[in-house]
């Protein structure tokens, strides 16, 4: 990505100020013109949150944005991206404005071939296969290729029998069950110790930072551990969703894809290792 690309960019409406994103996309531009690295920019920038039609950009797509710019300039993620057989697929919830007739206005969709491919290499992957798979209305299981139940979650329902958002969820694995629950705000300083603190879709530096993340659900086993937290959200092709382990480790899933039905996500930790696919 050039200058101009930087310069050009548009994004969505949201909460964060438009005007210190366009500033700090300016020195970023000029930055990347002079062949110096953005990364220091990008660390170290916070935005205020604003209200008001046109004041603000959606918050996702910035934080997608930069954090796309900051990985351009690590060795060690280009070098993953490149690896990457679905790197081709755009899936960026940004616009760069460019000239008209400029070949890189549009992203070509995938061909009925490349994703009939996709798939076909999907399931001659190596490990352990496993099926998500719907038995009651409000109950799924995860099963092996043989049909062996690994693990079973029940969701809490409404007062209208559909699943809810809001209550407590239910796990089995393994003879154990777990409880998945909101975090409480009262609780939230205690494990803000434990786990990292960066958002791990993101650029990490104070504007991310700063807040507790009101999504955040942790699963608790019956003596009231917790196991791992899940926060974040994917949404309107933000790769949102996170899930934290106690002591620093985490999960991120990043997706490759233009529509649902032929989009893979992938499972990668804090080292950048594919877990699951």
């Amino acid at each position: 990505m050039n200058g101009d690309e930087v310069r050009n960019v548009e994004f969505s409406e949201g909460d964060y100020d438009a005007s210190q994103v366009n500033e700090l996309l300016e020195r970023i531009a000029a930055e990347l013109d002079a062949g110096r690295p953005t990364r220091p920019l990008i660390a170290n920038a916070t935005f205020r949150m604003v209200r008001g039609p046109g004041r603000g950009y959606e918050t996702y797509t910035v934080d997608w944005f930069l954090n796309q710019l900051r990985r351009q300039e690590d060795p060690s993620e280009v070098a993953r991206a490149n690896a990457d057989p679905w790197r081709e697929l755009a899936a960026e919830p940004y616009d760069i404005h460019r000239e008209p007739g400029d070949p890189a206005v549009r992203t070509a969709a995938p061909s009925p071939q490349e994703y009939a491919d996709a798939w076909r290499n999907f399931g001659q992957q190596p490990g352990t296969q496993l099926w998500w798979v719907r038995t009651r209305a409000m109950r799924r299981e995860l099963r092996t290729a043989d049909q062996q139940t690994v693990a079973s979650f029940c969701y809490a329902a409404t007062a209208f029998g559909s699943p809810s958002f809001v209550g407590n969820h239910t796990l089995s694995a393994g003879g154990r069950t777990f409880t998945l629950k909101r975090v409480t705000r009262s609780a939230w300083p205690g494990i803000a110790e434990t786990i990292s603190r960066d958002l791990p879709y993101a650029p990490a530096h104070a504007g991310y930072t700063a807040g507790r993340d009101r999504s955040l659900r942790q699963l608790l086993d019956k003596t009231g551990t917790p196991i791992l937290y899940r926060g974040g959200k994917h949404f309107e092709r933000y790769a949102g969703s996170y899930i934290k382990f106690p002591g620093q480790r985490w999960l991120r899933f990043p997706v490759r894809g233009t529509q649902q039905a032929g989009a893979i996500m992938t499972a990668v930790d804090q080292a950048g290792n594919k877990v699951a696919r």
